[in-house]
């Protein structure tokens, strides 16, 4: 690759809008990786940019991929973008990490993939929901099995629009892909995490009156594992309000989620002994963890099955209760998972070029659906 005879990568970021800034910021945590030099179509943001990093600035993105100091390129640019600049930075024998989505379609990602694939490099997508304490601490829930199979999930989306104007690119699905692909790409990974593979069933979406601006939209995702997932996406809030709650049904209780960036975990379920301590032991060696219990014999029957349930249990779980701090930690800890690899590339990573193919063809299928369904 262009550098790695320094002892450190150096790191090439492609858009030098707020989210650029945050993660070059971010990667400031980081030993390793090197700021090598931004760019930016709007120049001007680049040379801002490259004054406080103190870094080259470009106008033109390709001569930030061809620098022979830059070993990884970040594209963070609008979604339309990331097909052309990533074959780009692969061309030139770059490692890539792109921002979501990975492609505005499969035929798109998985031409990415393979270029990948032949230059012996990553094209990683940075789905940050991944790297997360509570998102993991979900999964060791529902992979215990202590409350039972997981039967349903609720995802409600309440983004903020407040500074997205009329002319902004996100309304442009020429640009933007649309929710499902601009921005449902983080769900449909995440699910796949907690569920396993599934497919989409239905999907719709609404135009904002007076508009074209499709601002809320919906889909239902069927899992393998016999999940039945229902998405919403709305960007229609004012910025005091953008929230994101996910609702696990599971046999035994709920599963709670709040923050699109996992913020908190509540738990709310009717165990048996067994249960309860296999519950138990998901948090044993997790600091930071409200879990209470209260002797609750109930003889019942759930799901055609009897029931003797001898616990009501609660658990309540922040380990971060700062967004921003919470979103930075992520950020650093997916971009370490890949240099990681680039390294040594027996380590398992977290999300691999796969991921980024995956979470587009679920997203496609959603925005074919609802397309569909509209005419």
């Amino acid at each position: 690759m262009p550098g790695e005879t320094h002892s450190s990568l150096g790191l090439g970021l492609i858009g030098c809008g707020g989210f650029g800034r945050f993660c070059l910021e971010a990667y400031r945590k980081l030993p390793g990786i090197r700021p090598a030099a931004v760019a930016d179509v709007v120049r001007s943001a680049a040379e801002q940019l490259g004054a406080e990093f103190d870094v080259p600035a470009h106008g033109d993105p390709h001569e930030l991929i061809a620098r022979d100091d830059v070993d990884v390129v970040h594209v963070a640019t609008p979604p339309s973008s990331h097909h052309e600049l990533v074959l780009a930075a692969i061309g030139a024998g770059n490692h890539v990490l792109c921002e979501k989505p990975l492609a505005m379609n499969t035929a798109e990602a998985d031409e990415m993939l393979a270029a990948a694939r032949s230059a012996g490099v990553i094209a990683a997508v940075n789905f940050v929901l991944r790297y997360n304490r509570v998102t993991d601490a979900v999964k060791a829930v529902l992979d215990s099995g202590a409350m039972g199979r997981p039967l349903a999930v609720r995802l409600t989306n309440c983004a903020s629009d407040s500074k997205l104007g009329p002319d902004h690119w996100f309304w442009d699905t020429s640009v933007s892909g649309g929710i499902f692909i601009e921005h449902g790409v983080h769900f449909f990974d995440l699910y796949r995490h907690w569920f396993g593979p599934g497919r989409v069933t239905a999907a719709h979406a609404e135009t904002r009156e007076g508009t074209t601006q499709e601002d809320r939209v919906t889909c239902t995702v069927r899992h393998n594992t016999g999940v039945v997932a229902s998405h919403y996406h709305g960007f229609d809030q004012v910025g005091p309000m953008d929230r994101t709650d996910h609702r696990v049904v599971c046999e035994l209780g709920d599963v709670r989620v709040q923050g699109w960036i996992p913020l908190t975990l509540r738990i709310d379920a009717a165990l048996d002994d067994v249960g309860a301590e296999a519950l138990h032991e998901c948090f044993e060696d997790v600091e930071g963890v409200r879990f209470e219990q209260q002797p609750e014999v109930v003889e019942t029957a759930g799901r055609g099955k009897p029931r003797r349930l001898t616990r009501r249990v609660q658990v309540e779980y922040t380990p971060q209760p700062d967004k921003q701090a919470a979103y930075a930690d992520s950020v650093v800890a997916l971009l370490a998972d890949q240099v990681a690899f680039i390294r040594n590339p027996s380590h398992p990573r977290v999300i691999t070029e796969s991921n980024g193919v995956d979470a587009v063809r679920l997203a496609q299928a959603a925005a074919e659906l609802a397309a569909a369904s509209s005419r």
